[in-house]
């Protein structure tokens, strides 16, 4: 049977790597224009990325695929682009290390890098040199737990597994003051409650979905960004948090996986959703590189660049990711290649018992 093609949920993805990367921007620029919960779109990810998984491979998975099959498609998947932003970060740093702007010790973290293994940064970040992928490790244990227990997996084991992840989940967003927590290893508890319940909730609602009344495939997207700007001192921000990941989250992937754009509103989808990856995953080195520019060659005060630029930077990151996005695909082909030949030159040399 053929797998749904869930334009929306696409297009949903798309809008929240913006929210993401305006925060990060902000960081570099501190005058530049961003959302307030931008930072909640990682939530928003890992549920997008279980329901979109358990889609995709639950028959392969129930049909016994190997562990380790399931494994290189998603590292395949993630991995060319994830090691262009560190290619970026890398080359960043370096000249930051050759004008002595920097130690050469914030390089150390490279080796384990290439791997996807976390270190320890300068700052106690998991990945220094392109600090977005730590989600992206996180994503990747939570898909080999999938790939390992999905036999385990029934929807009321998914819903003690979402649930377990509750009371961490409320406690962390109470004692931090926010669930914008993650890229460094004091956050680790944090990270990986909001990994297992957003994940896992992501597969939860796959398994139980029905047919819904069909809305315009804007309104989830409307939802969404609401969720990401809205703000408001009469309510404490560990409840707004809370109350989206927990009551919003699963409503907008409910309507998401229950309306599909049309027309000109379906280009827009596929081409958000189609460049969203390679946005998360190089834009945090190139606004580096964007700041070091600005600040340290030309020596504008960063703190003066004027708020308009978050969505004139944003713009020109989102046509670059597009672009990434076909070469990415060409990169992932060329690897499934060379893995089947080296997976049957293995089989051809082994020793015959």
């Amino acid at each position: 049977m053929a797998k749904r093609v869930f334009h929306t949920l696409d297009g949903l993805r798309g809008l929240a790597a913006a929210g993401v990367v305006l925060g990060h921007i902000n960081m570099i620029f501190p005058t530049a224009w961003y959302v307030t919960g931008g930072y909640l779109a990682v939530d928003l990810f890992f549920a997008l990325s279980g329901f979109v998984l358990a889609e995709a491979y639950s028959a392969r998975l129930d049909a016994g695929l190997p562990f380790a099959a399931f494994m290189r498609k998603r590292i395949v998947r993630l991995w060319p682009l994830y090691a262009l932003g560190l290619s970026i970060g890398t080359v960043a740093t370096a000249l930051q290390v050759a004008l002595h702007l920097k130690p050469l010790s914030v390089l150390a973290s490279l080796p384990a890098a290439v791997f996807y293994i976390p270190w320890v940064g300068p700052h106690g970040e998991l990945y220094a040199l392109n600090f977005p992928a730590w989600s992206l490790f996180y994503e990747l244990v939570a898909n080999m737990v999938m790939a390992a227990a999905w036999p385990w997996l029934t929807t009321r084991r998914l819903m003690a597994v979402v649930g377990l992840f509750v009371p961490g989940l409320i406690v962390s967003a109470f004692s931090w003051g926010t669930l914008n927590v993650g890229m460094f290893w004091s956050g680790a508890p944090v990270a990986v409650c909001r990994v297992g319940f957003s994940f896992f909730l992501g597969i939860l609602l796959w398994r139980v979905r029905r047919e819904s009344p069909v809305l315009n495939a804007w309104v989830p997207m409307g939802l969404l960004a609401f969720v990401m700007v809205f703000d408001t001192p009469a309510i404490p921000r560990p409840v707004i948090d809370l109350v989206a990941v927990f009551a919003i989250f699963p409503v907008i992937v409910w309507l998401g996986a229950s309306s599909q754009p049309k027309g000109r509103s379906l280009v827009v989808f596929q081409a958000a959703g189609g460049a969203s990856y390679a946005l998360y995953a190089t834009h945090a080195p190139l606004v580096w590189c964007i700041g070091g520019v600005l600040g340290k060659g030309l020596h504008i005060p960063l703190a003066t660049v004027p708020a308009w630029i978050a969505p004139v930077m944003l713009v020109g990151l989102y046509a670059l990711a597009w672009l990434l996005d076909g070469l990415d695909m060409a990169a992932r082909a060329r690897f499934d290649r060379a893995i089947d030949w080296m997976s049957r030159r293995a089989v051809r040399t082994a020793p015959l018992a």
